[in-house]
């Protein structure tokens, strides 16, 4: 038995959402967090191989592909 804040971090700690990137179905970055994969996302898929790049977003063990959204100018 704890004093709770061992409870509430262990919860937070499970439910946290990481971030995969693939290119061409190889994993180039893993359990990135969310500002991680921003920085990163943002940088790579404005530069390169648009149409190979694709990511995951996972919330413990759960996992679903991401939807690339592009802005029309």
């Amino acid at each position: 038995m704890g004093n709770g804040k061992e409870d509430a971090a262990t919860k937070g700690a499970a439910t946290m959402k990481t971030y995969h990137i693939y290119l061409e179905d190889k994993c180039l970055f893993k359990d990135l967090n969310q500002q991680e994969f921003d920085v990163i996302w943002g940088r790579i898929y404005r530069s390169y191989f648009k149409d190979d790049l694709t990511y995951t977003m996972c919330e413990g063990d759960v996992c679903e592909k991401g939807e690339i959204f592009e802005a029309s100018f």
